[in-house]
């Protein structure tokens, strides 16, 4: 059965700064409605759950969604429920640090208003665990941009053991190259139409 195209429209994304990047692909998710993100989030989790490194995994470090993010409301209590430990970042300064969570009362608003655990929560200790890792533009070179400010990147440099999986919409892959020193390069890349791995 062919599927219904959505509404939005990719953002042409060549030759664009940084922080025209940013500006666009948050342009584009402000204009996406429930209907769009709910078929495309389910795609996502759906690609994402079919992953070895998740299957296989007992603990993954995930990240509740906020400002039209590729959702992972669903993805956590799917995770919760397979008895899986789920693990959401905390921001401790100019450090990010994961903590375990048991269910949504666990979380609640902390810097720049972003989900995070709450301060009953226990500290994930190291491990080789997963991270699903949110951000604004993807290249297919499988370096991401974020917010600027860093958090993931200081915190991979900190933990590079990680498999570090990006979730995203389609319209926020970019063929730029926009790679920096300290940026750090993502294992895959899951839209709802395909899942990129990087060899």
């Amino acid at each position: 059965m062919e599927r219904r195209k959505l509404s939005v429209h990719p953002p042409a994304l060549s030759g664009l700064s940084k922080g025209e990047l940013r500006s666009r692909i948050l342009s584009a998710r402000k204009a996406l409605n429930g209907e769009e993100r709910l078929v495309w989030d389910s795609r996502i989790r759906e690609r994402l759950l079919a992953l070895p490194e998740i299957l296989e995994a007992d603990t993954v470090y995930c990240y509740a969604d906020v400002r039209n993010e590729a959702g992972t409301e669903l993805l956590i209590r799917d995770l919760l429920s397979r008895g899986v430990r789920v693990a959401l970042p905390r921001v401790e300064g100019k450090e990010m640090f994961f903590y375990y969570i048991g269910g949504p009362g666990d979380i609640e608003p902390g810097f720049m208003n972003i989900p995070e655990p709450g301060p009953a929560c226990r500290p994930a200790e190291k491990q080789t665990a997963p991270v699903i890792v949110p951000g604004l533009v993807f290249g297919r070179d499988f370096f991401r941009i974020g917010y600027g400010g860093g958090f993931y990147d200081r915190f991979f440099e900190r933990e590079p053991v990680h498999w570090k999986a990006a979730i995203c919409y389609e319209f926020q892959l970019t063929d730029a190259v926009f790679s920096e020193e300290h940026d750090v390069r993502m294992d895959c890349i899951v839209t709802p139409d395909r899942c990129l791995k990087r060899k």
